[in-house]
Parts: structure tokens; sequence; C-alpha cells
């Protein structure tokens, strides 16, 4: 369970959210569709804990595992390195089943700037799953997760989200209506 309760926040004199309340429900599955400067993203990092709401609170129960929207790989790192990074010693092997389950196991020994943008994100997906997965994350903050990814992969990284994210509590942004429906969650518009 998670809720944002009567949050309000401004960026210098702009109020980008003024009373936002929404509850969470444990095993539940929300989408935030807005126009760009709607306050989306903002919301995501005050519920990861990286934006102070001006007043209001955001709670929740367990861990939190968050994928901002750029992959944000270490460039000195291929793509196995990069989902390894997230994973405890006596785990980093299963980097591999990671990077397998989102399709680019022929793409382990590139480093980020080999990669497509789409390749990049996918494999900051696969990093996401591998730590939320040992993290034992409760609470999923995903920011425009499949941007940079053509329908038909969006689709495939959707029905891998929802399988994962049995029994969780999961928030994404999203500008795309398909992605959200095909996530089969409630869709809140700002």
């Amino acid at each position: 369970m998670a809720e944002f309760c009567n949050v309000t926040k401004k960026f210098d004199e702009h109020t980008v959210i003024r009373d936002f309340s929404l509850s969470l429900p444990a095993d539940s599955k929300t989408v935030i569709m807005g126009e760009s400067g709607s306050g989306k993203t903002t919301l995501l990092r005050i519920a990861a804990g990286l934006v102070k709401p001006d007043s209001g609170e955001f709670r929740h129960e367990g861990d939190v595992a968050v994928m901002f929207q750029e992959p944000r790989l270490l460039p000195w790192k291929n793509a196995l390195e990069n989902i390894r990074i997230v994973l405890p010693k006596e785990r980093i092997e299963s980097a591999e089943r990671y990077l397998d389950a989102v399709g680019l196991s022929s793409a382990a020994d590139k480093l980020p700037n080999e990669l497509s943008g789409g390749m990049a994100q996918r494999v900051a997906f696969a990093r996401f799953l591998a730590y939320a997965e040992v993290s034992g994350a409760e609470l999923l903050l995903l920011d425009e997760p499949f941007s940079a990814l053509d329908d038909e992969t969006a689709a495939k990284m959707i029905e891998l989200l929802k399988r994962f994210s049995h029994g969780k509590t999961l928030l994404m942004v999203s500008h795309d209506e398909s992605d959200a429906q095909r996530l089969e969650g409630n869709i809140i518009k700002l």
C-alpha cells in the first residue's frame, strides 16, 4: 500500500502539483498520464523520496525500485555488467537471465554507446527488474520506461512487467495510452 496525501509541489512560483491525493493498494498497477509539465515525473520523484513536497506527504510500506526515463547506464561497463552492478556477488550470474528476458543476450558485451536508444532502455529495464527482485522491493516506480521502444517490443516488455509485478504496487508514468491500457491498471490523468 502506498498513498499520496494532499501533496503540493512548487518550483519557484510555479505550482506543479496542487493538493494531490491518490491511494495505491497493494498488488495494483497505476499509470499516471498527462501533458508535459503536468507533474507526472515530479509525483514519481516524490514517491521515490528524491523530491520533497512543499506540503502533504507520500506514505508507503517496503522497499522501492525506480526506473528513470533515461537509461543511466554506466558508460564504461557493458550491458551485462550494467545489470550485475545491482546484484550481490553471489547472484551476479543471474544477470544473464535478466538480459535474456528483455531479448538482449546477444548484446551482453556491448558498451552503452554501442546500443541503440531502445536497447539501452531495455538494459536499464533488465537492471531495474534485477534490483527490484534482489531488494524485495514492494513499490515499483517507472518513468516512461518504454518510450524509446517500438510498439511490438513495448508490448513484450509490458507483458514481462505485468508478470514481474504480481503482488507488488506499481506506479508508472507514460505518455503512451496504449502502454497504459496494455498494463491493465488504473489510469490517472493529470
